[in-house]
């Protein structure tokens, strides 16, 4: 007698192998069923920020991943993991627009059952911004035990290939942090207004100011000093070889 593929052998009572890895019946049941919604829009709202803090979760996951692949030198799998968890980054940020489509007023009837709830608190976000530090001070000690500034990785990116390759992801990391803190501001001032104050009691005017620290400026700076160099080279005619 064959096997009937069809039967679930994992443990759990869901019909499926399918629903019982994922655990989708306990994942299906954390929204507020019909009665209990404020509004019907809230179901967009719930699963929109759900879907965010499960994508930011598994960003942080592989953004640490890469950190410990820094660490042991191996920057090929460092620079492909931090790619995947910027790509995951990719998600939040479009979902971002989902929750535009919800109206000032709509909103307003929702926001009367988060109590203090503010996307300052979430979760996902906060472990993206706690491992940035430690993800970039392995990379930058890698920098130096490679015996280079960071304008020396650039100039000499053939040579360093894939620990340039680790220093553009990052940036691009730190580039999708700015995007999120950019919507997320556009979102708070096209829904409640930009001169309120947040169901935190925050200030709206405070998400502007976080998009002005960037997590790795040295990367950033970097272009200017590249810049500046082959400005400076090409006024004296002697262009240097990148």
């Amino acid at each position: 007698m064959t096997e009937d593929l069809r039967t679930p052998i994992l443990p759990g009572t869901a019909a499926s192998d399918y629903e019982r890895y994922l655990r989708t019946d306990e994942l299906l049941s954390l929204q507020k069923p019909p009665e209990e919604m404020l509004h019907p829009d809230e179901l967009t709202f719930q699963v929109t920020h759900q879907a965010c803090e499960l994508l930011m979760k598994g960003a942080a996951w592989e953004l640490d991943r890469a950190r410990r692949c820094i660490l042991e030198g191996d920057d090929r799998d460092a620079a492909r993991l931090l790619r995947r968890a910027n790509k995951m980054l990719d998600h939040p940020l479009r979902m971002l627009a989902l929750l535009e489509t919800i109206t000032p007023y709509e909103y307003h009837v929702i926001r009367a059952g988060l109590g203090h709830g503010s996307g300052l608190d979430s979760p996902g976000f906060l472990a993206l911004l706690h491992i940035a530090p430690r993800l970039g001070e392995a990379f930058f000690e890698r920098v130096s035990k490679a015996g280079l500034t960071v304008e020396e990785l650039y100039r000499r990116h053939k040579e360093f290939f894939e620990l340039h390759e680790v220093a553009e992801e990052l940036i691009d990391y730190d580039e999708h942090i700015q995007l999120f803190r950019y919507a997320h501001l556009k979102l708070a001032q096209r829904i409640i207004g930009g001169e309120v104050v947040g169901t935190m009691g925050t200030p709206v005017e405070v998400l502007k100011q976080r998009m002005e620290f960037p997590l790795y400026r040295a990367l950033w700076n970097v272009r200017n000093e590249i810049t500046s160099r082959v400005n400076a080279e090409n006024a004296t005619g002697h262009g240097g070889v990148y």
